[in-house]
């Protein structure tokens, strides 16, 4: 399918040159649109369910779907969508995918980052406008050039033209112009780039940390067996231990017994009643 996909990117760039080998590629362009629906086809019946619960299948399907329109009358103007297929590489290839989840992850922290740049880009447009517009009106004329202006600087493209153009009226303006390069160009785009190399770390990290877990867990239920058999063994043997003790209890009695009963006799013999101590007396 990755083939196919790229094949399919070949075409439509090819086609742009609009020669003789037109009719040719779109012959081979709807052979793709068929491989295209017979795989989505196969999904729908191998997944039924569980394939809606990818994000990336709704993809590819309105893709799909997008091919099948016809390009004539009223729905000609989506015949420019077939260049969503190229992005079908995005779906075909895991580490794309990664690459574009990390993105979407992204987006609350950018837009935290965005957010301020936006206001320091406003803010930086208000003062300029009010500093520079009378003596610069091209680059500080209204609102609406300035903030054009603050963009160009903030990409320092071409900012040393702005900058001499205000320098002429207003010698100390670079401080102004080098303060607002340094902030928005250098720290606050920055930032926006290390919210998404934090993200891209994550997402990344996400499918190793998986299979820590899953080792971890192989590794705890094979403990809890071996410790689940020690048990065993040790119930078995405490039950051994009092099996022997149980048939070893009657004959220590009747050890015993014998000794208290051979007591008497022997003390006759060795210890004379009152008759007999008279007699030996």
């Amino acid at each position: 399918m990755l083939a196919v996909i790229l094949g399919n990117a070949v075409i439509l760039g090819w086609a742009t040159y609009g020669d003789s080998a037109l009719p040719y590629l779109e012959a081979v362009e709807r052979f793709v649109v068929g491989v295209f629906v017979v795989e989505m086809v196969l999904k729908l019946y191998a997944w039924r369910g569980a394939f809606w619960r990818d994000g990336w299948n709704w993809f590819d399907i309105a893709v799909v779907v997008i091919s099948l329109v016809p390009a004539t009358g009223p729905f000609a103007v989506l015949r420019i969508l077939r260049v969503l297929r190229v992005l079908r590489v995005i779906t075909a290839v895991p580490q794309m995918r990664q690459i574009i989840g990390a993105l979407f992850r992204a987006v609350p922290g950018m837009g935290t980052v965005i957010g301020l740049l936006l206001i320091v880009v406003y803010t930086s447009a208000i003062l300029a406008q009010q500093m520079f517009g009378e003596e610069v009106p091209e680059f500080f004329g209204d609102l609406g050039v300035t903030l054009y202006t603050m963009f160009l600087l903030m990409t320092t493209e071409n900012w040393p033209d702005v900058s001499d153009a205000v320098l002429e009226h207003h010698p100390h303006a670079w401080i102004f112009f080098v303060v607002y390069i340094v902030l928005t160009a250098f720290i606050i785009l920055n930032l926006v780039i290390g919210v998404i190399v934090t993200s891209m770390e994550a997402e990344f990290s996400k499918g190793r940390w998986e299979e820590d877990q899953e080792l971890e867990l192989v590794q705890h239920n094979a403990v809890m067996d071996r410790l689940s058999e020690l048990s065993d063994q040790v119930r078995r043997l405490e039950g051994r231990l009092r099996d022997q003790e149980d048939g070893e209890g009657p004959g220590e009695g009747g050890r015993v017994a014998a000794a208290v009963g051979e007591a008497p006799a022997d003390g006759d013999d060795t210890h004379p009643g009152p008759g007999s101590g008279g007699g030996a007396v």
